[in-house]
């Protein structure tokens, strides 16, 4: 795709507009700014944030150059140098300094793609969560603005680097949002790194159902993904991603059984507990106990630390089941697990005497616990307790 291509997809503000309907439709969606994995380099990035705070962006191009040679070099993955750009997506609140940085280092990759990164997330920010009847005109006014401003960083920056894999692929997820294809840029980048990831990644959500696209769509590019020179661990990774996202589509399509499936699939290719846990979440939406209990029962047994395993088969239990003995067992692993919902729950059973004796010191241990975690039920519950206490003492 040449520049001239690139402009006629995001240099036109009426196209952006129109295209933004079906962007807008939809709530906030946290559109990734880098994947599950490898981790983060905490320190790397508290020490990147730390400079742009303080305005050190001759640190910031001492400190970013490096990762840059090395992925231009070969040496290192895209995903590698995605994490060492993704705390720019969250740094809330700083668009002066990304501007400073810019005005310092105008030829600089990493400044325009750091601040091309930020104004996406910043745009969703200004956009707000609600559905676009929820949304006012100003809002959107500000979402569109800075959706502009990143694609112009973003395309300026193409020009800077060797290999701006980064770059395209914010590129697809702004098209996503113009209602527009973003298969040009996945291109453009797969020519540079014909083994990347993220550019990949960024593409199969923006043909899921959601953004327009369909299942036949997605399942035809994984199938085009199992054939490239990807690694078997990316490949694997993807196919996972293809049917959790059709599995989210099914959730909203009602479809409760067919979203049960399709985590179940994701979470046989990656055994990640998340996908188990949403397969069981899914067939507990939509009714279907027997299939739901499965689930979350051997989500325990497979990750036994993984505290949400407990806190739905428990909410099952009591809810569905109206076995408050296996309820309670389930809650008190997930309260000992650090789950501030179930040491609430526990602490609530303590102070109104369900299923096990009135114990107010009992109660008030497990409810301080969820308090200290913020869990503003249980901080009421702490009130309601005093009150019980106050009451009791006046009845002796």
């Amino acid at each position: 795709m040449t520049t001239a291509d690139n402009e006629s997809v995001l240099g036109l503000p009426h196209l952006l507009v129109l295209g933004l309907a079906l962007l807008l439709s939809f709530p906030f969606c946290a559109l990734a700014d880098s994947n599950d994995e490898p981790s983060e380099d905490t320190n790397t990035n508290e020490d990147s944030y730390f400079r742009l705070t303080s305005k050190d962006y001759a640190g910031l191009e001492r400190q970013l150059s490096p990762y840059l040679d090395s992925y231009a070099a070969g040496k290192i993955s895209e995903v590698e140098l995605a994490s060492r750009f993704a705390v720019f997506y969250r740094s809330y609140g700083l668009e002066s300094r990304f501007d400073e940085w810019v005005s310092a280092y105008p030829k600089s990759y990493a400044a325009r793609l750091a601040r091309g990164m930020y104004l996406i997330s910043d745009a969703w920010r200004k956009r707000g969560s609600k559905f676009s009847h929820e949304t006012t005109d100003q809002q959107i006014r500000s979402f569109v603005e800075q959706v502009k401003r990143a694609a112009s960083d973003l395309q300026i920056s193409i020009g800077l680097y060797s290999r701006p894999v980064e770059s395209y692929r914010y590129l697809i997820q702004i098209s996503m949002g113009l209602g527009r294809s973003g298969r040009g840029f996945l291109d453009e980048a797969l020519k540079l790194d014909q083994q990347a990831y993220n550019p990949r990644f960024n593409y199969l959500y923006s043909i899921t159902p959601k953004w327009g696209g369909s299942a036949r769509q997605m399942e035809s590019f994984i199938e085009e993904c199992r054939s490239s020179p990807m690694s078997d661990k990316d490949k694997a990774r993807l196919e996972a991603q293809l049917h959790s996202y059709l599995g989210e589509q099914a959730s909203w399509d009602r479809e409760y059984v067919s979203a049960s499936e399709h985590y179940l699939k994701a979470y046989q290719i990656e055994k990640d507990a998340r996908w188990l846990y949403r397969s069981g979440k899914s067939a507990k939406d939509g009714g279907f106990k027997e299939l739901a209990l499965s689930r979350f029962s051997e989500l325990i047994e497979e990750h036994p630390k993984y505290e949400l395993g407990y806190t739905q088969r428990g909410d099952l239990y009591e809810t569905g089941y109206k076995n408050d003995e296996k309820a309670f067992k389930d809650y008190l692993v997930a309260a000992d697990l650090g789950n501030s919902w179930a040491q609430n729950r526990i602490g609530w059973w303590y102070m109104t005497g369900k299923y096990i004796p009135l114990d107010y010191d009992k109660a008030e241990l497990y409810l301080n616990r969820a308090a200290a975690q913020k869990n503003r039920t249980a901080i009421e519950n702490l009130r309601n307790l005093e009150k019980l206490r106050k009451r009791a003492d006046r009845a002796k």
